[in-house]
């Protein structure tokens, strides 16, 4: 699906900073970043499993400390999912 969209002048700046300091390729990519952190706002964090989160926080305490960010990330977005399903 494809829908196009008029932005006022504000909100067009704000793209085409993005786009100027070489943090997107395109406006499609910012825009689709902002409406990632939108729905990511929009998460009730009480629906968190905070166990897993523990488990997650000693397994990474029992490794050192440090896990790679991508394995954070999993990690974190299995939880997410997890909650979600509840």
């Amino acid at each position: 699906m494809t829908i196009t969209i008029t932005l006022k002048d504000e909100a067009a700046q704000i793209v085409e900073r993005q786009i100027a300091d070489g943090r997107y390729p395109d406006a499609e990519s910012v825009v689709t970043a902002a409406l990632m952190l939108l729905e990511d706002a929009a998460m009730s964090w009480v629906d968190v499993d905070a166990e897993a989160m523990r488990r997650m926080i000693a397994e990474s305490d029992a490794e050192g400390g440090e896990i790679p960010f991508d394995d954070a990330m999993r990690n974190f977005d299995a939880a997410i999912g997890s909650a979600r399903r509840r």
